[in-house]
């Protein structure tokens, strides 16, 4: 995807092909396979959102994640911001 140019985790260097889109609302329940749905993530970031406690949003049409407590008391989202 040209948007995410990588992996959209926040820090994360690894380049398109080296991931995979991930639907934020899965295809299952309704989601679409579209930009505003989808994010690239690489393997290891892929499964951080399946099997972990991060999440995503979108905010203007770009990725935002938002870190678990543990890491961040405040919860404050951030982006990829390697990838601007």
């Amino acid at each position: 995807m040209t948007r995410d140019k990588g992996c959209a985790f926040p820090t994360c260097h690894l380049p398109a092909r080296w991931t995979d889109a991930h639907h934020l609302t899965h295809w299952a329940d309704g989601g679409k396979t579209n930009l505003d749905n989808l994010v690239l993530l690489c393997r290891t970031h892929h499964r951080l959102i399946h099997h972990g406690t991060w999440s995503i949003h979108m905010r203007r049409g770009i990725p935002w994640f938002t870190p678990p407590p543990e890491i961040d008391p405040t919860r404050q989202p951030r982006r990829n911001i390697l990838r601007q």
